[in-house]
């Protein structure tokens, strides 16, 4: 009888708790684990519980298949082969917990997951074709999640920890994961990431990730890896997180830095010996920039600079060399061509024509460049003249206050495009006459202690600074003239500013 009142109870929190994807609350998680234990002891073979299941037509929370497999009753993989669940409810079940930040949920997933996972290390076995199914569609969902949401990979530090899975397993996994979201279209495809991949940088999150795949995955799986997805997915490859994987691996494997370089390096000349397709054009663009990328990362421009100087091609590579960076010339940055110009690889003399030719290529466009610099923006051309450059210093700005640190972006222009550098991008971040904004002030300070602005313009914005604060507290009786000189304030003026509110912008021509 009392057995009996047991079953009614807990058909009771069945009945509370249908959806599967449903967490229970602290009073019906309490009872069910107390309901389990007391039911247990009276059914040592579990065969009333089972019964019970079977009732319920497979409307159940997910926590309750949890507890019922954390205390070995029945087992997770039991339950997708015995009890005819639906095979795209459970992932979208076990998708929905991996976006989860509960703990609860989180621990549920690793234990649920983990059991499946165990799967993979065994021979293959007809058996267990729906949940490697399972596995297949939760990795490849969760792969495009995770490309989403940066923080949905938590659980796959969880089961980098679970004490049931196998290093071999978790290399296993890891590998699937990296390679479904390399080859996800992210709309970041190579045209864009060659005009962009200086400005991008790789989210913390994403860093740590990536830091835990390298940790776990052979070096060479990872080259293998990288060489397959530019093989066959060069152009519209997920071109974001192939740049941050490369950065990722210089800086965690700093002693493997020059050994990727020189994989890199022969995998370009392999791209180069292709035919000349359209096909055979793409994987020498993105050969040339995952290269140049591992390059920069190692040691900026002066490491790609140096590698060009040395670089010494046979002739018919040598020709589709140059042909490829003739292609390239309306996109590739300034401080690209500059290394191009400055240092000249020694070749055969069967190569000097179409070598002086990019040359001379090369120095029209950076002319050209210099030429028109101050209708160029640092990230692009824009269309209206009148804020592009505002529009530069928001987008610096924002970088600055999120990392703490100037772009590249910015120290390249302080050097390949110095003319374009002081005289727009200083003259518009330094104008007082804007609003007075104190990231702006500490940005100039950050450039300033970098010796990145002239001391005479530095000096000239200190005391700029100096006049219009003590314009605004009311100490001020003269102002700087646009021409030159100083004009005394008139009593309007006098009494008027100190009506001014400190975020109004204040002209000199009024």
């Amino acid at each position: 009888m009392i057995l009996f009142k047991k079953v009614e109870q807990l058909n009771e929190l069945f009945m509370r708790n249908k959806d599967m994807s449903m967490l229970l609350n602290e009073k019906d998680r309490r009872t069910l684990d107390s309901l389990i234990n007391e039911i247990s002891e009276a059914d040592m073979n579990s065969n009333l519980l089972k019964t019970i299941l079977g009732l319920q037509e497979n409307k159940y929370s997910i926590e309750i298949i949890w507890q019922l497999h954390r205390k070995q009753i029945i087992d997770f993989a039991e339950f997708i082969t015995c009890y005819k669940w639906d095979l795209d409810h459970i992932v979208k079940t076990l998708l929905c917990m991996s976006e989860s930040e509960e703990k609860q949920c989180q621990e549920m997933l690793t234990d649920l997951l983990g059991s499946l996972l165990i799967l993979l290390s065994g021979e293959p076995n007809h058996i267990f074709d729906q949940h490697i199914q399972i596995i297949q569609q939760f990795l490849a969902q969760s792969s495009l999640i995770i490309i989403r949401n940066h923080n949905g990979w938590v659980y796959l530090k969880n089961l980098k920890c679970s004490s049931f899975l196998t290093k071999s397993t978790i290399q296993k996994i890891f590998k699937i994961m990296l390679k479904n979201m390399l080859i996800a279209d992210v709309n970041f495809h190579l045209n864009i990431a060659y005009e962009q991949y200086r400005l991008y940088k790789t989210p913390d999150s994403v860093y740590n990730m990536l830091k835990m795949f390298l940790d776990e995955i052979d070096e060479d799986v990872i080259y293998t890896l990288i060489q397959n997805v530019l093989t066959h997915h060069a152009e519209k490859a997920n071109w974001k997180l192939i740049l941050s994987l490369i950065s990722t691996f210089v800086k965690t494997k700093s002693h493997l830095c020059h050994m990727l370089k020189l994989k890199l390096e022969e995998f370009f000349n392999q791209t180069l010996s292709k035919s000349t397709t359209e096909k055979s054009f793409l994987m020498q663009k993105a050969a040339l920039l995952i290269f140049r990328q591992c390059c920069l990362e190692i040691g900026l421009w002066s490491e790609y600079s140096r590698w060009y100087s040395s670089y010494k091609p046979n002739v018919d590579n040598a020709k589709i060399f140059y042909s490829l960076l003739t292609e390239l010339l309306p996109i590739d940055l300034p401080a690209a061509l500059a290394a191009h110009i400055n240092t000249q690889p020694k070749l055969t003399e069967s190569c000097g024509n179409i070598q002086s030719d990019y040359v001379k290529k090369a120095q029209a466009q950076l002319i050209k460049i210099n030429h028109g610099e101050d209708y160029m923006g640092l990230f692009k051309n824009y269309d209206d003249c009148e804020n592009r450059h505002e529009a530069d210093i928001v987008k610096v700005l924002e970088s600055f206050k999120s990392t703490g640190q100037v772009m590249r972006v910015v120290l390249e222009a302080c050097v390949f495009r110095n003319k374009y550098f002081i005289g727009t991008f200083l003259k518009t971040l330094m104008n007082t006459q804007l609003v007075d904004d104190q990231l702006r002030n500490r940005f100039i300070e950050k450039l300033n202690s970098m010796n990145k602005i002239p001391k005479m313009m530095y000096t000239k914005w200190k005391q700029e600074q100096q006049i219009w604060q003590n314009f605004h507290v009311g100490t001020l009786k003269y102002l700087p003239c646009p021409g030159g000189g100083w004009r005394p304030l008139s009593p309007d003026t006098v009494s008027a500013r100190r009506e001014v509110p400190p975020e109004t912008e204040i002209r000199t021509d009024d």
